[in-house]
């Protein structure tokens, strides 16, 4: 099993879950409020200096091909980024276990 964990501007945050959905993404979770700062793009720390948020979104996902499907689709989707602040940060990592049951 793998979990992906993107964070990305919440001004794209329903075009990104769209294309997860698309993907035939089942289980996932998303955290609407998530103070960020990344390496592109404006902080994002809700404050007078650095207004605004992200949202974050973690996806288990079975199988180590549907995964990496859904890292490429993710970088496809920051081809298309209107500016640095747009772009979805995303890591696909191991997962040992998962229990939904």
């Amino acid at each position: 099993m793998k979990l992906i964990y993107c964070t990305c501007n919440v001004s794209v945050l329903d075009a990104l879950v769209k294309r997860i959905d698309e993907l035939g993404i089942g289980s996932y979770q998303i955290i609407e409020q998530v103070l960020a700062k990344n390496s592109k793009g404006d902080s994002r720390l809700n404050t007078a200096v650095w207004p605004g948020y992200n949202s974050s979104i973690v996806m288990q996902i079975p199988n180590h091909s549907k995964a990496t499907a859904v890292m490429e689709a993710i970088r496809e989707f920051n081809k298309s980024a209107f500016n640095d602040n747009e772009l979805v940060t995303a890591a696909l990592l191991p997962m040992e276990d998962f229990c939904c049951d």
